[in-house]
């Protein structure tokens, strides 16, 4: 110890008033500790504060924080007037010493502002000037719930069928106030013992992180990364298109499952379909099946529905066709009592032995009652009074309806009034000792009546279909029984719809559902459920609605969820894992992606997901899958759908989708509902998304190397600029690519670009930056631009990313200036890159003052398995006039060709050793 630290404590003890201070450096960490309360500075701006009543502090990584181990930093302590205050070269903390718990009046931190007064921060306070951070999902947002200031979370958003509101977004880490506040008091502990999370002691205390700052943006996403962890490195396939189908339910003997349309959207008609887009040369890599892949729908299953007939051999036939398999699952969707597992699913039994609960009795009663009940409307709600429940009731008059289907699809297709359901049961002299009524789904709630009385059944919230009711105390043995139903319709339509209709001598056993806190629940729902799944060859994961599938307290269910799917999908295949699960906060950055839910297909949400994802970055969350499309909507327009599919080619996951009402109306998602400009359209920015993935990869490397994300915000970019803060719906794709969609039908688009000169993307216009201009854009025309001097590579066109190994590299150039690009390969799925398995080019372009421009491809550096060893380029030029000559290492080049509508010159350079460096010059 020091003779200044040495100094101070012997002063500190001297008054007998104020706790101990002690400055020390714990694990490498500067630590001041005064009394109950602990101050760590991580770094000289990014504090660590902490409260422990019980004078405890926590050492041990949480569920979120992952990094202990820090350098130490300079800090200089003392006591002024009663408080504690500690100094570092960024900041000044300041605590009342013996004032307990922190609050606005005991506890400041400051750190100086180039550009005015000093920042101030006390706990509590409200930053007025944060950027932004991310909801949970955005599902059922609409225009109506949508704000002028598309900063903000939507208003009064209640994910339906649930009933929850939807809270509006936390703060996220970039602020023009130059903080960002992290609150993990409650969160879970790490146990290295058991490798898994324990929940804190109570009370709980205050485990506090501030980040400080001014406007170095990129620092604190870098902090933030090094303390919560960081973006891994994602599959490359990710990259490329999205399909997704099947979003519907089956149940396994309801009527729906017999009728022609279930029957004829089976797994033949997936393989058409998927071979129409391959005949129609429209790229994609994966396919996502949603609900009416299980077999039991949301009761649930993980045996396939008889609508994918062979399962090891369509996933062959998508395997052969280089086709990704992804598949929704729910491991539990809040706030309700979902059934994770039907008890009628093969998997059932061994998962109850696993988890060591018992298996259900059989019954030894079972009557199936599904038929001969009649049906009445009850228009005038006369049915109570007139006593329709009644056991004599003459019900001769009452048409014959069957169970499984809504009375809406038997005859009564306009009706939404109150219906009567009667039967008449015969029952033997001798009964069991207990009788239950199984009902399935009742839209949507009914009252039940026994020989003229009135039962109490059980009720349940969605999605839970089956109700059940003690019938013994009203039945008479050996006589026909009266049973009755009165039910009240609800949005889907009215009457006994689905599912079990019987008595039963055993009540329904109990939901089987999983606490994926609970370590081994945790690994008997993805060891029996989902490996076997993987195993046949299921490449990732649609975690949906998770936010109900954890117990723990203080834990985030959602972000539990997703780490449980991520972590097991990587370490039973030894690759790298991908998973579209709902944001789940703070440390959902290790677990890509981000699926949005269930939106609107409108012009307002499409504006609305543009500043979204774009504000992504702001909390490190760079894989943000929207529905492309929108949810809620069919067919929609042309122009909408177009422009949704344009900035879906510029955002990080391209992933078709939407609430079709299959199997009746067929996936509205495809382009040929559209005609030949709806196949088209798909076809050129799905093609463009597919040669983009060299560009968009190396940005995925520096998401995980640098902690940048792929969509970034202006003012991350130009944090200086009060421009930048005004311009939400464009954002850089990459440093070199700026996009600003179209959104809305007209086509017009007014555009700021920061200063320098730009060249659109598409057809090569130059424009000078530092101004805004406004153009209209044709529908199958979106605006995006590159900076000039700029170089992006990309592939040649495939079916699917991986199509064609990288032997052949397109490198455009864009205009005069200078530029570099450092392309990132690796083989794309492997954890080896962790290892030093990667290769980098450096690419880089110069314009002298003479008007020669130059342009180099270094030797490759690196290697990885699959790794081609020689190389072609096609470097496309794309210029403000014709070269007047071109040269290849020093070497006149007489056989490139030039484009004058797209003034482009193309230059190409023969296959060759990728150790070599490859030199084009043109003036």
């Amino acid at each position: 110890m020091n003779v200044f630290r040495r100094m101070l404590l012997i002063a500190l003890i001297g008054f007998v008033s104020t706790p101990l201070v002690s400055h020390a450096r714990t694990q490498g960490t500067t630590t001041i500790v005064a009394g109950n309360a602990r101050f760590e500075f991580l770094t000289p701006s990014l504090l660590r504060m902490e409260y422990a009543p019980s004078g405890h502090f926590v050492d041990v990584p949480t569920a979120v924080v992952q990094k202990r181990d820090w350098s130490p930093v300079s800090a200089e302590s003392a006591k002024e007037n009663g408080w504690l205050v500690v100094r570092t070269r960024s900041v000044t903390l300041r605590y009342r010493l013996n004032s307990g718990p922190f609050k606005a009046d005991n506890l400041e931190v400051s750190w100086a502002n180039p550009n005015g007064a000093p920042h101030t921060w006390h706990p509590g306070q409200v930053d007025a000037h944060n950027l932004g951070g991310l909801a949970y999902s955005l599902d059922h947002v609409s225009g109506s719930n949508l704000t002028q200031d598309d900063t903000q979370s939507p208003v009064n958003d209640i994910i339906p069928g649930i009933d929850i509101p939807l809270l509006p977004a936390k703060p996220g880490l970039l602020s023009r106030s130059g903080y960002a506040f992290i609150d993990d008091s409650q969160t879970p502990l790490r146990d290295e013992k058991m490798a898994w999370i324990t929940p804190r002691p109570k009370p709980y205390g205050q485990d506090w992180y501030l980040f400080t700052y001014n406007r170095q943006y990129q620092r604190v996403l870098q902090a933030y990364a090094q303390l919560c962890g960081g973006v891994p490195m994602i599959p490359r396939y990710v990259l490329g298109n999205w399909i997704t189908d099947f979003n519907f339910e089956y149940f396994p003997d309801t009527a729906d499952a017999h009728t022609p349309a279930f029957e004829r959207y089976n797994q033949q008609y997936l393989e058409d379909e998927l071979t129409r887009l391959r005949e129609n040369h429209i790229p994609f890599d994966t396919l996502v099946l949603d609900f009416a892949w299980h077999n039991y729908g949301w009761q649930g299953g993980y045996d396939w529905s008889p609508l994918i007939s062979h399962p090891a051999q369509f996933l062959q036939w998508l395997h052969q066709r280089g086709i990704k398999l992804s598949l929704n699952d729910h491991p539990g969707y809040a706030g309700t009592q979902e059934s994770i597992l039907s008890h009628d699913d093969s998997h059932a039994a061994q998962v109850l032995r696993d988890l060591q609960q018992p298996l259900p009795p059989k019954p030894a009663f079972d009557l199936d009652v599904s038929t001969g009940w009649k049906f009445m409307p009850d228009a005038h709600d006369q049915g109570i009074n007139q006593h329709w429940f009644a056991a004599s009731y003459d019900d001769h008059a009452w048409q014959p309806i069957r169970t499984g289907q809504s009375w809406n699809r038997q005859g009564y297709p306009d009706y939404q009034g109150i219906g009567w359901y009667r039967t008449s049961v015969s029952l033997p002299e001798q009964l069991p000792n207990a009788l239950y009524l199984y009902l399935g789904e009742v839209g949507q709630t009914y009252r039940l009546f026994v020989n003229g009385k009135e039962v109490e059944h059980s009720h349940v919230q969605w999605p839970r279909r089956l109700t059940y009711a003690d019938i013994k105390p009203y039945v008479h043995a050996g006589q026909a029984n009266a049973m009755a139903l009165r039910v009240v319709p609800g949005e889907q339509g009215g009457g006994i719809f689905r599912g079990l209709v019987a008595i039963r001598d055993v009540a329904p056993p109990p939901r089987i559902a999983f606490d994926l806190s609970d370590k081994q629940q945790a690994d008997v729902f993805m060891r029996d459920l989902h490996g076997p799944l993987m195993q046949a060859g299921v490449s990732s994961w649609w975690v949906d609605g998770g936010g109900g599938a954890t117990a723990m307290p203080g834990l985030d269910p959602q972000f539990w969820t997703n780490k449980v799917f991520y972590d097991f999908s990587q370490h039973f295949t030894g690759q790298r894992a991908f998973i579209l699960g709902r944001y789940g906060d703070w440390g959902s950055e290790r677990y890509p992606g981000f699926f949005t839910g269930d939106t609107y297909s409108q012009w307002p949400v499409l504006a609305y997901e543009v500043a979204f994802t774009a504000r992504g970055g702001n909390v490190l969350v760079p894989y943000i899958s929207h529905d492309i499309g929108g949810f809620h909507g069919a067919k929609i327009d042309f122009d909408l759908y177009a422009r949704w599919i344009e900035f879906g080619a510029f955002s990080p996951i391209l992933r078709m989708h939407g609430a079709h009402a299959n199997p009746h109306e067929g996936n509205v998602r495809m382009p040929w509902l559209y005609g030949d400009k709806g196949i088209a359209l798909m076809r050129k920015y799905f093609t463009l998304r597919t040669q983009l993935i060299p560009y968009i990869y190396t940005y995925a490397w520096q998401a995980h190397t640098l902690s940048l994300p792929l969509l970034r915000p202006l003012y991350l970019q130009y944090p200086q600029s009060e421009e930048a803060y005004h311009h939400s719906h464009e954002y850089f794709f990459g440093d070199e690519m700026l996009v600003a969609p179209v959104l809305d039908a007209s086509g017009i688009r007014t555009v700021y670009l920061p200063d320098g000169q730009w060249i659109d993307f598409f057809n090569g216009k130059h424009y000078d930056g530092g101004r805004s201009f406004t153009a209209h854009y044709d529908v199958d025309q979106t605006p995006v631009f590159v900076r000039e001097g700029s170089i992006i590579p990309e592939q040649e066109p495939s079916d699917y990313s991986d199509a064609k190994a990288l032997d052949t590299l397109i490198v455009n150039v864009y205009g005069s200036g200078s530029g570099q690009f450092d392309l990132y390969e690796d083989d794309g799925v492997s954890l080896d890159d962790a290892k030093g398995s990667y290769a980098l080019t450096r690419m880089s372009y110069d314009s002298k003052a003479d008007g020669l421009h130059v342009l180099t491809m270094a030797a490759v550096k690196g290697a990885y398995k699959g790794q081609p060893l020689q190389r072609a380029y096609e470097v496309r030029i794309h210029a403000l006039g014709k070269p007047q000559s071109v040269s290849l290492n020093g070497k006149a080049v007489t056989d490139w060709r030039w484009d004058g509508k797209d003034a482009t010159a193309v230059v190409v350079v023969p296959r060759q050793d990728i150790r070599i460096e490859t030199t084009v010059t043109w003036r």
